[in-house]
């Protein structure tokens, strides 16, 4: 009985120890399948990563030629056509440069590159101020409508015109103390040229004047046929065809002071340096600055100046832009 109990016992010790045994070596098994699994998934993550990034249209701009910085930017500014014109044709050094300029305008882009294409040494800021405001046409090549309703934020140039019977309905005439002739003017650009004159008289004890502000449509007409008798060009570069003058929406002044009646001397005086510098704080911007003619389509007129308010004017200022690549940008896009 001992004997047989003891063999029971040892039976069962070697049962158990197999038992443990058995778990040990599952544990192992387990274990090392664990280890083998995470290193398999940590090598293939990298590789299934790859293979969906060569799926995706960042890759494949990549793949024609540009940068993964270039094609990000791409992906996050074109639309899905655009992305498609990038993918079916070949690497474009031009297309990066363009996007990433401040004015550019999406509904623009075939145009700028058009345009780089045949004067690669303009530059790409130029490129996108030119088209933005349509001087890419030539000059009354293309005519729109102007807007009406943008009020004194109207933009009216070489594109842009007014029909024979515009005329705005709060015109007022302005007195004789600060301006020449019969002249008259939107009733806030007088406003506002009061506050301005009289700070600059305040300031330098210089009496700002008025030369010329609306002109009518039969105005503008006689005054540019009277050039056109000398050409076409020069009538062109020195005036605007009827309906196409800014005087006409009668939110233009052309300035000068009782000080310094003549051009030359107007512009080479304090009063002028001090409307360069301050005139925006009153809502006025000099409308067409000197070296911007490939912008605004006239030669430098250093006298003319045009309301747009005063937080247009800052940023026009600030900015270093016309009024035409304003609206274009801020306003028309």
């Amino acid at each position: 009985m001992i004997l047989e109990r003891r063999i029971n016992m040892i039976k069962k010790k070697k049962k158990k120890y197999r038992l443990k045994s058995s778990f040990k070596r599952f544990l192992i098994y387990c274990t090392f399948f664990l280890i083998v699994t995470i290193y398999a998934i940590h090598e293939a993550i990298p590789i299934y990563k790859e293979f969906k990034y060569k799926d995706t249209t960042e890759y494949k701009l990549t793949e024609v030629g540009y940068s993964k910085e270039e094609a990000q930017k791409f992906l996050k500014i074109l639309d899905e056509e655009k992305i498609k014109f990038l993918l079916e044709n070949k690497y474009n050094e031009t297309y990066y440069p363009i996007i990433t300029e401040k004015y550019y305008l999406n509904k623009n882009f075939s145009k700028y590159v058009e345009y780089k294409e045949y004067h690669e040494d303009t530059s790409y800021k130029d490129v996108i101020a030119i088209v933005n405001v349509n001087a890419n046409l030539g000059w009354y090549n293309a005519s729109f409508e102007s807007n009406t309703n943008d009020n004194y934020l109207i933009l009216v140039n070489k594109f842009y015109h007014l029909n024979d019977t515009y005329k705005r309905d709060d015109l007022k005439r302005i007195s004789l103390e600060y301006s020449y002739d019969n002249n008259s003017a939107a009733e806030i650009v007088i406003d506002n040229f009061n506050i301005m004159r009289k700070a600059i008289l305040e300031e330098l004890d210089i009496h700002l004047m008025i030369n010329s502000s609306y002109r009518s449509y039969k105005d503008q007409e006689d005054t540019y046929n009277e050039y056109k008798k000398i050409s076409l060009r020069y009538a062109d570069t020195y005036a605007s065809r009827p309906g196409y003058s800014e005087h006409q929406t009668g939110l233009s002044i052309d300035l000068s002071s009782l000080e310094n009646k003549s051009i030359k001397a107007f512009t080479e005086s304090q009063e002028y340096q001090w409307l360069i510098n301050n005139s925006y704080k009153y809502g006025f911007i000099l409308r067409y600055p000197k070296d911007k003619e490939y912008i605004t389509g006239y030669d430098t007129e250093r006298c003319h100046f045009r309301y747009v308010g005063k937080d247009v004017a800052k940023i026009i200022h600030d900015e270093d832009i016309t009024f035409d690549e304003y609206y274009a940008y801020y306003i028309a896009k």
